[in-house]
Parts: structure tokens; C-alpha cells; sequence
């Protein structure tokens, strides 16, 4: 991957520490806000309360999606990700008080930067990124 995918991809990260969180369930697809941090390999981590619809979900259906964007964008145009992947339950992680311990597995990755890009997003290989 080019450096400079990289570098946007990282840009996109740093602007917020809220995604758009998409899970499916039985009455059909839901998307929540929720706070997250990363790793290099672009895990994304996050914790919630059980009783939440997106955990229901993500214990039912592990598949998600998720947006990662803030507004405004940075001066002169638009910049996030797009990722689809899956959840994975961190049992073991879970907080004495209830809070229940997610990663996210990205499968793929999209960074859309209108300042570079225009319209079209590109596709960020997983295998060459480094955060």
C-alpha cells in the first residue's frame, strides 16, 4: 500500500474516537454510536452494556460494519473509512460491573479522502497497512 494511503487512513483515526457501529439482528440491521480505539493492524476495540441491541446482535450475529467519520471534515473536503469485518466477544475482558468487551476484525477497508480521491474510495490493503 502506498504511504500515502496510510497516512490518510491514520488522519482518519486521529479525527474521532466515535463509530458508526451496524449490527444485525433479528428485526433486521441496527447502528449505534460507540466509542472505540485501535490497534496497528486496524482492530478496533470497544466496550458496551450487555442489555444494549447491538450487543444482542453481535452475540447472535458477529458480522458488522462500520463507518468512522467526523464533521466537518478536514478543510477542503471529506475524509473516513468505511470498514466491514467481524465482532469478536472478549469474555474474558468483561468488567467487573457488566461491561462487555468487543473487537472488531476488519475484513475490508475502504478510506474515502475527497481532497485526493475525489469520489472514489480506495480500497486499503490489509495485509501492507501500518498504523
Amino acid at each position: 500500500m502506498d504511504e500515502g494511503l496510510n497516512r490518510r487512513v491514520s488522519e482518519a483515526l486521529d479525527r474521532t474516537q466515535v463509530m458508526a457501529l451496524s449490527t444485525i439482528g433479528p428485526d433486521g440491521p441496527w447502528t449505534s454510536p460507540v466509542q472505540y480505539h485501535h490497534n496497528e493492524r486496524l482492530e478496533l476495540f470497544f466496550v458496551s452494556m450487555p442489555d444494549t441491541r447491538h450487543v444482542h446482535n453481535l452475540l447472535g450475529d458477529p458480522r458488522v460494519s462500520v463507518a468512522i467519520y467526523r464533521h466537518p471534515g478536514p478543510p477542503d473536503g471529506n475524509l473516513g473509512l468505511q470498514i466491514g469485518g467481524r465482532a469478536e466477544h472478549l469474555a474474558a475482558e468483561t468488567s467487573g460491573d457488566g461491561w462487555q468487551s468487543f473487537k472488531i476484525l476488519p475484513e475490508e477497508v475502504w478510506c474515502f479522502d475527497s481532497r485526493v480521491y475525489g469520489r472514489q474510495p480506495r480500497r486499503v490493503d490489509l495485509a501492507n497497512l501500518y498504523l
